[in-house]
């Protein structure tokens, strides 16, 4: 009987081996310093994203950002865009007022909630495999934002930039500028 039960325990330990549960949205988070989970809002997917500051020397916004996402559209092109809270009031309280079209972002002069991130000559695209994977890793500059400045940002994933069908959203995360 001890027998019996050992390659049974053996054999169910080989079976989840072959067969890993899925991961929980946190287990797709990349390493960085401020990070969040990336979740569906409409459309499928799940991923993450991580922001990590570096210093430059010219004391400016300089960042590693990295997305990884799963379970999405196959073979589909995403938008990488972002709301920051930055240069208006309430800009670090944790909130992210701007992603939400909450004041001081409604008022005078509006802006528009997210904004794709400009690359080179192109924009910030991710794109999936047949599967619904896809990352992207990429610096990004900002020479307005100055280094110990703190802010509040939303990352969203979204397959059209003016009418998106499938939106990814991270949580609220505050960064530091180094």
């Amino acid at each position: 009987m001890r027998k019996l039960f050992m390659i049974i325990v053996a054999a169910a330990g080989m079976a989840s081996a072959c067969n890993p549960p899925p991961l929980a949205p946190g287990g797709l988070v990349p390493a960085g310093t401020h990070q969040s989970a990336i979740t569906a809002v409409t459309g499928p997917g799940r991923g993450g994203v991580s922001v990590t500051s570096k210093s430059i020397p010219e004391a400016t916004m300089a960042v590693d950002i990295s997305i990884i996402v799963a379970d999405a559209r196959p073979n589909a092109t995403y938008f990488v865009q972002r709301a920051p809270d930055f240069p208006r009031a309430l800009g670090s309280d944790g909130v992210c007022q701007r992603a939400l079209g909450l004041p001081p972002w409604t008022e005078d002069p509006p802006v528009p909630a997210f904004v794709t991130f400009p690359l080179g000559t192109g924009v910030a695209v991710l794109t999936t495999t047949a599967t619904g994977a896809g990352s992207l890793s990429f610096e990004y500059r900002s020479p307005p934002i100055s280094a110990g400045t703190l802010f509040d940002v939303m990352f969203r994933i979204v397959d059209s930039e003016s009418a998106p069908t499938t939106e990814l959203r991270s949580g609220c995360f505050t960064v530091a500028v180094k």
